[in-house]
């Protein structure tokens, strides 16, 4: 009742939670039921349980996005999923947050299968600095942090090497 009370005001429907696959996670099953869901679970770290699908009301149709409750993973997947959203539904063609290559100053040896975004800082020498608790319920690494480190899936960091970094100023 409550997707169908949203969708008939809203072009989106924004929740935070719920779209796992634990016990308490009704989000996914009752968009099924009033609607569709077109993407579930990616594969980036933060952020898994993203959804993202519509619901159907009254003959129209209301985008849904699911994001984590864990606060960085929602962080994150609102910054690289939700924005480009809420941009393109307000006409922009510019979606895309731009990159920088800059140098890592730290070494990272836990290579994950996921595309990972890490939270950093650049130094006053140009470089990257990373926060040393990547954790997705750590909300002080954001606070902390000037922007993201998209790291390959598979990709461990050494000191040098050249990174793509997305501050924040190009993601808010």
């Amino acid at each position: 009742a409550a997707l169908r009370d949203a969708a008939r005001d809203a072009d989106l429907i924004l929740s935070s939670g719920g779209v796992s696959v634990g016990e308490e996670d009704h989000l996914k099953p009752a968009l099924e039921r009033e609607g569709r869901l077109d993407l579930w679970q990616i594969a980036i770290k933060p952020g898994k349980p993203l959804a993202f699908g519509e619901v159907t009301s009254q003959g129209g149709r209301t985008w849904f996005m699911g994001l984590p409750g864990n606060p960085v993973s929602s962080f994150v997947t609102f910054l690289l999923f939700v924005r480009p959203v809420l941009l393109r539904l307000q006409g922009a063609t510019q979606l895309a947050p731009r990159g920088f290559q800059l140098p890592a100053e730290f070494t990272w040896t836990k290579a994950d299968k996921r595309r990972e975004f890490l939270r950093a800082k650049l130094s006053d020498a140009g470089g990257l600095q990373l926060f040393g608790n990547q954790s997705s319920g750590v909300m002080s690494s954001a606070a902390w942090a000037d922007g993201l480190i998209d790291l390959p899936p598979g990709s461990t960091v050494e000191p040098g090497q050249l990174l793509r970094f997305l501050p924040f100023n190009e993601l808010f």
